[in-house]
C-alpha cells in the first residue's frame, strides 16, 4: 500500500515541478501543464502496460521459443553442454510461476487518468 501512495504522490510532484519550470522559464503555464500532463501519463501508462503484459507471461512464450530454437541448432547442441540454459521442459511445465505486481493496477489508472485529463484540457483550452 505505501508503494501505491508514493506512486500517487510521484505524479502529484511530477505536476508541481513542472508548473515551477514553466513559471521559472516563462512559457505558457497552459502549454507547459499540459505536455507535462501527457508525458507523465505517457510514462506511467506504458509502465503499467509492460508490468501488465509481462504479468500475464506474454514472455514466457517467446523464452520458451528462442530455447526450443537454440537447442535445434548446431551450435546449439554443443553450447548446451557447457550451460543449463538450454536444460527446458515444456511450457506449462517451466513457466508455472506467474508474476504478479500490486503497482500495474495504480499505474495504469493514474496514466490513463493524466492522458484523458490532458487531451480533454487541451481541447477545452485550444478550440
Amino acid at each position: 500500500m505505501k508503494r501505491i501512495f508514493t506512486i500517487y504522490v510521484m505524479a502529484v510532484l511530477i505536476l508541481i515541478i513542472s508548473i515551477v519550470f514553466s513559471l521559472v522559464q516563462g512559457d505558457p503555464l497552459a502549454l507547459s501543464t499540459l505536455n507535462s500532463l501527457f508525458i507523465t501519463g505517457m510514462i506511467y501508462l506504458i509502465t503499467g502496460a509492460f508490468l501488465y503484459i509481462f504479468q500475464k507471461g506474454f514472455f514466457n512464450g517467446i523464452v520458451y521459443a528462442l530455447k526450443r530454437f537454440r537447442r535445434s541448432t548446431t551450435q546449439g547442441k554443443f553450447l548446451s553442454q557447457f550451460d543449463d540454459i538450454d536444460s527446458t521442459k515444456e511450457a506449462h511445465e517451466e513457466f508455472t510461476v506467474v508474476r504478479s505486481y500490486k503497482i500495474t493496477r495504480s499505474l495504469l489508472i493514474i496514466g490513463s487518468s493524466l492522458l484523458v485529463l490532458s487531451l480533454a484540457l487541451s481541447y477545452l483550452i485550444y478550440t
